[in-house]
């Protein structure tokens, strides 16, 4: 007599959901991410890549909403009262850029999704260090960019090492 009242309980349960499910109101579709975008996206990334090994700065800001923007290498820490700054772009900068050191980062499992002039890109990265103490790192970093004049822009950037 048990696995009948179970069997007919677990029929009522999926009864149920399937007539919640059908008398939800649809969702409106998301946007997809047109090729159009898409192709200026990964363009910017290619170019963020060729920036960070060619130890070109200036083009790089470029492809930056502001140099104020929140990016920041997001550690695992103990709790705090006080909230992390997460406007480090200088830090970034000078680490890259001013010190002298050569690096070269490749992006991987790059997922991209857009609605109109916000898109959200994740992906796995590698840095190597091209000069001095040869060394590398990997991390995840998920990117935020505004579609501002018709060009891509970096709104914020947050990594893991």
């Amino acid at each position: 007599m048990k696995p009948i009242r179970v069997y007919v309980g677990v029929l009522a349960i999926s009864l149920i959901g399937a007539t919640v499910a059908a008398a939800s109101p649809a969702l409106p579709a998301i946007q997809r991410t047109s090729s159009v975008d898409r192709h200026a996206i990964e363009a910017l990334l290619a170019s963020y890549t060729r920036c960070v090994t060619e130890h070109d700065e200036a083009g790089f800001r470029a492809l930056l909403l502001d140099e104020k923007i929140p990016f920041a290498s997001v550690q695992e820490s103990a709790a705090s009262d006080n909230p992390p700054d997460l406007r480090q772009y200088e830090g970034f900068r000078e680490a890259v850029f001013a010190i002298g050191q050569r690096y070269r980062q490749k992006f991987y499992n790059v997922r991209i999704e857009q609605h109109g002039p916000l898109a959200q890109v994740s992906l796995d990265f590698v840095t190597e260090q091209i000069s001095g103490n040869r060394r590398s790192s990997t991390g995840w970093k998920v990117l935020q960019l505004v579609k501002i004049s018709n060009r891509w822009k970096i709104a914020s950037e947050l990594y893991t090492f």
